[in-house]
């Protein structure tokens, strides 16, 4: 099933004893994870939960074998990047069907080493698994702009937070639309007892997004128009020497991966960057990286330091990091 319809069961407390949670939105995956996990736990249930390279089937079995220590149900909670072996998966939720009691959830993430199709493929191989009654499967796209509106109020409401929509909605684009760091940025507003406005949100907010030169980038790359994008960077103001720095550090990123994925044939963040980016991100870093060969890298880092070097002697006079896009455009053409 979809979003919708398990919003339908949330909303008529259907019973819900095992399910699946899969899908592109990792966010979704884990917040529906929890917002099922704190139902389940309102009832006399003990939580045991497993996460990752945590995970152990016999542990597992065993609280649906011997209940919960304290004479009620058991639900068993695990956060998986790997594939559970189908055998063990198809154990547990006998196990559960056959003592008539107990809760299972399993949310299913893309591992970094995993393309999309891989995932897709290992998500269809679990969900024939979750057959029966009240055993459910539940796969999640990206939300559009209204469903990340109303999950952030839903947060918003929960810290106690007096924030108008207006300014809710300030915050989903200053994060892009990730919900994620848009929760995560809503969150260290709790500390205020008056009403958060759209100049605290200037003043005090962080764009943990994709910066803006970043998605100007991008739409260079996808050969979309990007001068709209620009007029408005330009606009807001910016220090070129860091600016600089950050599109050097943006294409070197890009070339430590096409180094990896020619060496290795493939990259994780972790291998190259030292540490874990979202699937999303790191599939899309993966991708420019192969469009970009090793001659093209360095005619565009010659194009970054002659711009770097204009700079300090004052030549650019704001305008260079338009030159430097056309010319890095015209490289990768």
């Amino acid at each position: 099933m979809y979003k919708r319809e398990l919003d339908s069961k949330l909303a008529s407390n259907a019973e819900i004893r095992a399910i699946l949670l899969y899908g592109e939105d990792s966010f979704l995956v884990g917040y529906y994870g929890e917002k099922i996990a704190q139902e389940i736990l309102k009832k006399d249930c003990e939580k045991n939960s497993f996460y990752f390279s945590e995970f152990d089937f016999n542990s597992a079995i065993a609280c649906f074998s011997q209940g919960s220590l304290f004479g009620g149900e058991s639900l068993v909670w695990i956060k998986a990047d790997k594939k559970i072996p189908k055998k063990q998966l198809d154990s547990l939720i006998a196990a559960l069907e056959k003592n008539g009691s107990g809760y299972l959830i399993l949310e299913f993430y893309q591992a970094e080493n995993k393309s999309a199709a891989e995932y897709s493929l290992d998500c269809k191989a679990l969900a024939g698994s979750f057959k029966g009654k009240n055993i459910y499967e539940a796969r999640f796209f990206s939300l559009n702009a209204g469903e990340s509106f109303g999950i952030l109020r839903e947060y918003a409401n929960g810290f106690g937070l007096k924030i108008s929509d207006f300014s809710l909605r300030k915050i989903l684009e200053q994060q892009n639309y990730d919900l994620g760091l848009s929760v995560a940025e809503l969150r260290k507003y709790t500390i205020f007892d008056s009403e958060i406005n759209a100049e605290n949100i200037e003043n005090l907010g962080y764009s943990l997004g994709s910066i803006e030169y970043e998605e100007i980038l991008e739409l260079m790359f996808d050969r979309k128009p990007y001068l709209n994008l620009l007029e408005k960077f330009l606009e807001q103001g910016f220090e070129e020497i860091p600016l600089i720095a950050e599109i050097q550090k943006y294409f070197f990123q890009l070339f430590l991966f096409s180094s990896h994925i020619k060496l290795y044939g493939n990259a994780t963040s972790e291998e190259v960057l030292g540490y874990k980016l979202p699937v999303n991100l790191l599939e899309k870093k993966k991708r420019r990286a192969i469009q970009i060969g090793q001659e093209k890298f360095l005619k565009i880092f010659c194009v970054l330091n002659r711009w770097h070097e204009d700079s300090i002697r004052g030549i650019t006079k704001g305008n260079g990091f338009l030159r430097a896009l056309i010319k890095i455009q015209a490289i990768l053409e």
